[in-house]
Formats: structure tokens, C-alpha cells, sequence
């Protein structure tokens, strides 16, 4: 799982030097359309690693989804239920264990999910 959603600073150091040898391969010296190259190079990294972090937060093995939890609980049950139903009946999960959910054990009088 990636951690960091966005680059960090070594990153962003070695697409601007990246950016700095383009734009010397390119115009055969130093020129202010080089901080064109940067800049697209920078959005592109950024992208992929906003990309790589989000399918990355998705798990594997129930494919439960904490972004989409967050915004909707009952959206990220219905995406879980909906991955155990495909899993079931894919080739490539048959000799993994099953995945065991735990059981929500309701209090009578109390509704737990609003209680803050």
C-alpha cells in the first residue's frame, strides 16, 4: 500500500532535474519553455500518484474502500458486497480462504451508527 498521496520532495527534485536535461537535449541550453517541460512533467507524476495511492487503498482480499466509506458507508457495503459476489465466482480466487465478515451485533434501543 502506497502511503504518500502526494510526491514528495525528492520527487519533485528529480523531475525538475529531469526537466532541466530535457530542456538542454531539446533547445541546447537553457530556455524558459523548459518550465513548460517541468510543469507538465510535475501534473503527470502527480496524477500517477494520486492514481497509484487511491487503487491502492482498495483491499485485495474483501475489497473494502476507506475513501468511499468515508463519503457513504452504505455505498462502500454495497462495493464490498458486490467484490464478494464477483469473487465468488472467479477462477482466480477459488483456493484463497473465504473472507469472513465480522456480525454487527445490534444494541435494542440504540442506534450505534449515529452515536458520536
Amino acid at each position: 500500500m502506497y502511503v504518500n498521496k502526494h510526491l514528495g520532495l525528492m520527487d519533485v527534485l528529480g523531475l525538475v532535474l529531469l526537466g532541466i536535461t530535457l530542456t538542454y537535449a531539446i533547445f541546447k541550453g537553457l530556455d524558459p519553455r523548459g518550465l513548460l517541460i517541468v510543469g507538465l512533467l510535475l501534473i503527470v507524476a502527480e496524477t500517477f500518484a494520486q492514481t497509484r495511492w487511491r487503487t491502492s487503498m482498495i483491499c485485495r482480499n474483501c475489497g473494502f474502500d476507506p475513501v468511499v466509506y468515508v463519503r457513504s458507508p452504505e455505498q462502500a457495503g454495497l462495493k464490498i458486497k458486490a467484490f464478494l459476489d464477483r469473487r465468488s465466482e472467479s477462477p482466480e480466487h477459488l483456493l484463497r480462504p473465504p473472507v469472513v465478515l465480522p456480525v454487527k451485533k445490534e444494541v435494542k434501543g440504540q442506534n450505534l451508527s449515529l452515536k458520536i
